[in-house]
């Protein structure tokens, strides 16, 4: 049979010889608009990495500045510690006497120095128990100081040097002509080399002991001006007394009970003290915790009359206990009042007193006229003992010139 092609079958016989021919579609809109969203996708991830490095950075930056502040914090308050415990308390004011301001540096640096003189010539008190009574010394001779031309006191370089020589420029042995020229020498070249160890010993300058030396011969040029103020007879008491420690072991009341049942009070005191407790005769004034008993008190009126009271001890009677600083005493007396010449080391005793009177009673004037101030308390004293505990120094002992 014949296979004719027919004009209508070849399309369809075509149509099946023809092999299978790939799908070439053109691209959709919707392929065309995901690739659209990838590229948006993209751009938006490199937004989101770019603003997390930012952030990063950021938050970096506050911990940096976080800790550095911390660290600053921590630093300033070690470094207000140091300050406070350091660098502040020996600029503070101590004392002042009329625009001459004593620090708490000033105290302590005087504490050092009467410490190292003290060790330097074998004593052992400890400084630093006592800072305030030393402080109120630098007010008394600072008072003295201000008040010498007044009272005719005049301390001269010359009178200085004499009193440092006195003290540390050994003296002639026996049999040696003084004045001796090589003698003298001699001397001069002792001298130069112990007050030079005596300085470096107590890591003292010369002009800070000059000036000690000064407070000191003002003292005892007021004290020669008390001495001859003293008459030559007074009325006296002849005196008795124990004198007890506060860390004595035995007690004020038990002493004074054994003395009052009719013990021999010599007995008694030598037992307590080592020595038989007797004083002789004191006048007024000599000691000033006694004289109310011994001598009584007088009493002014708002009138201004004067009034005097007897002595609270008749002869034979025991005193309660009188306190009186670190020490309490026990007192009796034995016979008077007696008008009497007084015997050298009472005229010392009263002129001592007197010049301690004269000192608290210008500190008193001071402090109430304003021209001195104290600026001490119990906390600036710890710091004083702490200071003086920490920093004592340590020389080795030198005979007593």
């Amino acid at each position: 049979m014949l296979n004719l092609s027919l004009p209508w079958k070849r399309s369809a016989d075509e149509a099946e010889e023809a092999p299978a021919q790939p799908n070439r579609r053109r691209p959709s809109r919707n392929a065309a608009g995901r690739s659209r969203r990838l590229g948006t996708t993209d751009s938006n991830a490199a937004q989101a990495a770019r603003t997390r490095r930012r952030l990063d950075s950021r938050r970096q930056r506050i911990a940096i500045i976080v800790g550095a502040a911390l660290i600053l914090v921590i630093v300033g308050v070690v470094l207000a510690g140091v300050y406070q415990q350091f660098i502040l308390p020996p600029r503070v004011m101590a004392g002042e006497v009329r625009g001459v301001r004593f620090t708490m540096g000033d105290l302590v640096e005087r504490i050092r120095v009467l410490q190292g003189i003290n060790r330097y010539q074998g004593g052992q008190v400890d400084f630093s128990r006592i800072p305030f009574q030393l402080l109120t010394d630098l007010l008394h001779a600072e008072i003295l100081r201000q008040a010498a031309p007044g009272l005719g006191i005049d301390v001269t370089d010359a009178q200085i040097d004499d009193a440092i020589r006195g003290q540390f420029r050994p003296e002639p042995e026996p049999g040696q002509e003084a004045g001796d020229p090589q003698l003298e020498a001699q001397l001069d070249a002792e001298f130069d080399n112990t007050y030079k160890n005596f300085l470096t010993q107590v890591n003292l300058t010369d002009g800070v002991y000059r000036r000690i030396m000064e407070e000191r011969l003002h003292q005892s040029t007021l004290f020669g001006i008390m001495l001859g103020s003293l008459p030559e007879e007074a009325p006296q008491v002849e005196v008795q007394a124990i004198a007890l420690s506060l860390n004595s072991t035995a007690t004020p009341e038990g002493v004074r009970e054994r003395l009052v049942l009719g013990q021999d009070f010599a007995s008694v005191s030598r037992e307590i003290t080592g020595n038989d407790g007797y004083i002789g005769w004191v006048p007024e004034g000599a000691f000033p915790e006694f004289d109310s008993y011994l001598f009584g008190e007088t009493e002014i009126a708002e009138d201004g009359t004067e009034t005097r009271e007897p002595p609270s001890l008749e002869p034979g009677e025991i005193s309660t206990p009188i306190y009186q600083d670190e020490t309490i005493f026990i007192i009796q007396s034995i016979d008077g009042p007696e008008t009497r010449k007084v015997e050298p080391q009472m005229l010392f005793q009263m002129a001592s007193a007197q010049v301690e009177r004269w000192k608290d009673d210008q500190l008193a004037r001071g402090s109430d006229e304003g021209w001195v101030k104290i600026n001490f308390d119990s906390n600036r004293y710890a710091w004083v003992t702490d200071q003086v505990r920490l920093t004592a120094p340590r020389v080795t002992p030198q005979p007593q010139q």
